[in-house]
């Protein structure tokens, strides 16, 4: 199956993935993540290939997300050298209520060719029923491409990951130290100054570029009382729900 080359409509280009990978420890990078959404695109049109091997078109690549053809040739390259070793974390629920977090790779094989061109990323297949969650009946996250191809950074296309998965309510919450593993912030993030300064802030004024998140604003809520309350800071993301006329 081939990323390819297309006509942009990118606001008619839904991405679906199922919750449990919303609030995965995904470890991708800025780049990776872009051949993630490409690839959801893929399926989202064309299915999920017979083999799991999707090719990458560095054409498209540069179109979706507006680079040159080197600056993709090299986003691309960069993305699929990191797939080695690289794991994603679930945070599942068993029957009974117990919490269980599996752990598996991204890809197991992968195809480069700078003189052809060639860029192929073989799926784990076990990762199937996340990114095709309408066949699997899960519950699943929706975002369009063209949301995310205006977002810069990994934080930003979490973020709206995140605000997508709980759109129908209008509010986001997660507990800081959640926030600090499944978003693998190194730890020159512990003090929160920094971390709303640096990634937080920077995050939200990426998202209010997009229409339909320009009112996100954030909130904190402390757990408990006293100062071990205190240490239990609960981040909450919302945004004002348009009233049906």
């Amino acid at each position: 199956m081939t990323v390819r080359q297309g006509k942009l409509v990118l606001k008619k280009r839904p991405l679906y993935q199922a919750n449990v990978l919303t609030q995965a420890r995904d470890g991708l990078s800025r780049d990776q993540r872009r051949l993630f959404y490409l690839m959801l695109d893929s399926i989202s049109t064309q299915g999920w290939p017979e083999n799991g091997v999707f090719k990458i078109d560095h054409l498209f690549y540069s179109q979706v997300f507006k680079l040159s053809e080197k600056e993709a040739r090299e986003d691309i390259r960069r993305a699929m050298a990191d797939f080695k070793g690289k794991e994603v974390t679930l945070y599942e629920s068993w029957e009974g209520g117990v919490s269980v977090m599996r752990e598996m790779s991204w890809t197991t094989s992968r195809w480069t060719s700078e003189e052809r061109g060639i860029y192929q990323i073989k799926i784990n297949p076990d990762l199937r029923e996340f990114m095709e969650p309408f066949a699997h009946d899960l519950p699943f996250t929706m975002y369009r491409l063209e949301q995310v191809s205006r977002v810069p950074s990994k934080y930003s296309m979490k973020l709206l990951e995140a605000l997508s998965q709980f759109k129908t309510t209008g509010f986001f919450a997660i507990r800081l130290e959640d926030l600090r593993v499944r978003w693998e912030l190194p730890a020159s993030y512990e003090k929160w100054s920094l971390l709303k300064a640096r990634v937080l802030d920077p995050a939200l004024a990426d998202v209010r570029k997009i229409e339909e998140f320009r009112s996100v604003t954030m909130m904190e809520k402390r757990e408990g009382t006293g100062r071990k309350g205190n240490r239990g800071i609960v981040l909450v993301y919302y945004r004002q729900i348009k009233k049906a006329a």
